[in-house]
């Protein structure tokens, strides 16, 4: 278990308190290893069980303890060994919504209303499955119960969600050292998780964009793809999102580095960015408007002539790459304890587009930059 127990019992009393709200008997957490939107992260924050195969589900009811059912053995031993929840069951012969159904039987009448988080995640088989064998319960969605509690994070939290910006500031320096003509995006690759892995960054969603500076070369310029063997040569910018996971949380950024001069319509676009991340920090601060983030980067691309990528330009980072997405209709306001990456970017041409990153915390007196990495634009 990577965090203390008395970040357990903060998260535990903040959901039973909004279960006590919605009147929920029983709250039943979905899990899985992918990253299937902003509710896959909802199993490791009531559990400190971060996923690493298969599907899950926890039952979370009253003052009782929470089980955590998996589907194999090496999953019950990784939750006992290494999260809060000490009651982990596994039947080999019955499938995880089944030894839920079981579970909950034996809960007896009394628990009617259940809370699952969440309708967008669980798999429909599974729903199919408890409405059958589990009859008379009112089924609610219940993920919002979770993430809201997730968007603010507490010190511990913050303090891995630093440790992960570390390794991807760490992974920027290794591909400046490394990178030269003739390697190719696998070799690119093979530096990242060399140097994430030792950090215990075992998990990433480290992507790329390669293409020549003279008119896009023979691929669109700026769009992130996974690896190939195409190599890379003198005239080419390289464009890596680095995104690592250390002991849950995510970190993302995003850098650009040319092989040899940068083009003129590089060197324009990248002063782009950095003008409208400046003004996007303007509002990020408690109480600043989420959209007012947006419409700031907005202002700065369109007034230089750019036309605006409207979704992706923010989000809150946390158990999920993507906790919460802003965009121009959210309606929120920041608070002290989140953290968010700054993703100004906009369209270059057809299938050109130029793409920027970092991310920082949100302080009560205004932000920290989680990663510490220089924003200028590096050249090989």
């Amino acid at each position: 278990m990577r965090f203390s127990a008395k970040e357990r019992d903060r998260r535990y009393a903040l959901i039973r308190a909004a279960m006590a709200k919605e009147n929920l008997d029983v709250l039943l957490v979905y899990g899985n290893n992918g990253r299937q939107g902003p509710r896959s992260g909802n199993l490791a924050y009531v559990s400190s069980y971060v996923p690493f195969s298969g599907q899950q589900a926890l039952v979370f009811s009253g003052e009782e303890e929470p089980v955590l059912f998996v589907g194999v053995e090496n999953q019950r031993i990784e939750a006992i060994r290494n999260s809060w929840v000490k009651d982990a069951r596994c039947a080999p012969m019955t499938p995880v919504p089944g030894q839920v159904c079981e579970y909950l039987r034996g809960l007896g009448g009394r628990m009617k209303r259940i809370g699952l988080s969440s309708f967008s995640v669980l798999p429909v088989a599974w729903h199919q499955q408890f409405q059958k064998e589990l009859p008379g319960k009112e089924w609610v969605e219940a993920g919002e119960l979770i993430i809201q509690n997730r968007l603010i994070q507490s010190e511990e939290e913050i303090a891995v969600s630093r440790r992960s910006a570390e390794a991807g500031d760490r992974i920027w320096k290794r591909i400046r050292e490394c990178l030269r003509e003739g390697m190719t995006e696998l070799d690119i690759r093979k530096e990242m998780d060399a140097t994430i892995i030792p950090l215990a960054g075992v998990e990433n969603f480290n992507m790329l964009g390669l293409a020549s500076m003279a008119n896009g070369g023979e691929a669109p310029w700026g769009y992130v793809i996974p690896q190939t063997e195409r190599v890379v040569k003198r005239g080419d910018a390289v464009l890596l999102e680095i995104s690592p996971r250390v002991w849950g949380y995510w970190n993302q950024i995003v850098r650009i580095l040319s092989l040899g001069a940068p083009a003129g319509w590089l060197t324009e676009a990248y002063d782009v960015v950095r003008v409208a991340r400046d003004e996007c920090l303007k509002h990020l601060k408690p109480g600043g408007r989420m959209a007012g983030m947006i419409t700031a980067m907005q202002k700065v691309i369109e007034g230089r002539g750019y036309k605006m990528w409207p979704y992706g330009l923010a989000h809150i980072t946390g158990l999920d790459l993507t906790d919460y997405m802003i965009t121009p209709e959210s309606t929120g306001t920041l608070q002290a304890g989140m953290v968010v990456t700054v993703h100004p970017m906009f369209q270059l041409g057809t299938d050109r587009q130029i793409f920027w990153g970092e991310t920082y915390v949100v302080t009560p007196g205004g932000y920290d930059p989680l990663n510490r990495a220089s924003d200028e634009l590096a050249v090989v």
